[in-house]
């Protein structure tokens, strides 16, 4: 059929034929052999069809279009911005569009539209990151889904701000390697603010929940913390106002010894690297001014000074954790210490420990019962 013809007769054919004889004639266009005149009518025919009134006719030429880079560009652009069925193809397939097209197309386009340009494959972080400063919660979730989207980690950063109180991009989020830890913190402590009105949580008990919550979830990270990352990590912190004496004990007793030191580094301003060495050599009475200097209340310097004792003679340098097994042992002989009264143990000192050694036992054991799990299912 000549194009001549296609165009007479495309003025009177029924919609169904219509759009099948579309659909013909664009891969026609793409993979047939033409004549460059040929070829010039069939792209003025097909410009034609793009003011088609039935959709299924514009969604034939989309469609055939979509994955082509030899498209027509003015086709594919028009196609673009037609109705959501006709443009979805095209946004999320389309190599003919720009990163800059696509970047000021997700500005404008519905919430649909922004999903179908979040799961293109290959995505750019240039539109990566206009999704996720622009883009719908199920644009973002469709970024986060998208295994082939390059994301900067400023755009990952953008999204936990924008959504992270949002269980569906909170949960992506989380799941992501690159997430950074205080972004990670943000988020996880964000969750323990929201089951703090559980009502499986007694009214009375509500902000120890919280609390307990929020210093398990800064441990947990700081085992998990790459050296590099634990200054941001605990300045942080400092800024928020939540590092004091009780999570420092904790950290001390968990043997998350790392954390301890760059907070004490943060608090009384003193280089990591020279307090390492302060607490490997020197006298109770240095430390005991340091531990005044980060502000560390009178009455906790006798725990911390009998936890930094212990842990120098177990000949560690400071700069990595102890094993939950050590950690276990630690709590052990501050709890027993400190009730001696001779000492000066204050007595919510030690009923803060007598009830954390509950909580180290029990990370131990179930430590334990990790490590033994290999070993059971090869026996079996």
């Amino acid at each position: 059929m000549i194009i001549e013809d296609f165009l007479s007769w495309v003025k009177t054919a029924p919609d169904g034929p219509r759009a099948d004889a579309a659909g013909a004639l664009t891969r026609a266009w793409l993979y047939s052999s033409m004549s460059e005149d040929e070829r010039r009518g069939a792209a003025a025919a097909l410009t034609l069809l793009l003011d088609d009134p039935c959709l299924d006719v514009r969604l034939a030429v989309a469609e055939s279009l979509a994955a082509s880079a030899n498209a027509p560009g003015h086709i594919v652009r028009c196609l673009a911005h037609d109705v959501e069925d006709v443009a979805e193809p095209v946004l999320q397939n389309s190599p003919v569009l720009t990163d800059e097209e696509l970047v000021d197309l997700a500005a404008q386009c519905t919430s649909r539209l922004q999903v179908a340009i979040a799961q293109r494959r290959p995505l750019s972080p240039m539109v990566g990151a206009a999704i996720a400063e622009v883009g719908e919660p199920a644009a973002c979730a469709a970024l986060l889904d998208n295994a082939r989207a390059g994301l900067l980690v400023s755009s990952i950063v953008r999204l936990c701000d924008r959504f992270g109180d949002l269980t569906s991009i909170r949960e992506r989020l989380l799941r992501r390697a690159d997430l950074p830890i205080i972004q990670k913190h943000q988020l996880l402590r964000a969750l323990a603010l929201q089951l703090e009105n559980h009502p499986a949580v007694p009214d009375q008990a509500r902000a120890d929940f919280v609390s307990e919550a929020g210093d398990k979830v800064i441990l947990r990270l700081a085992l998990d913390a790459a050296d590099d990352e634990l200054p941001l990590f605990v300045e942080d912190l400092r800024a928020q106002g939540l590092i004091n004496t009780r999570l420092l004990l904790r950290a001390v007793c968990c043997g998350r010894l790392r954390l301890f030191v760059h907070a004490l580094s943060v608090l009384g301003h003193v280089p990591v690297d020279r307090l390492c060495a302060t607490l490997r050599t020197v006298r109770p009475v240095v430390v005991r001014a340091l531990l005044r200097k980060a502000g560390l209340p009178l009455r906790s310097h006798t725990a911390f000074l009998l936890a930094i004792d212990v842990t120098r003679r177990a000949e560690t340098d400071f700069t990595c954790d102890l094993g939950i097994d050590q950690a276990r042992l630690l709590t052990e002989y501050l709890l027993h210490e400190l009730q001696d009264e001779t000492i000066g143990g204050d007595a919510d000192i030690v009923a803060f420990l007598r009830r954390f050694s509950v909580d180290v036992a029990r990370l131990e054991a179930r430590a334990y019962v990790e490590q033994r799990k290999p070993e059971a299912l090869k026996a079996a």
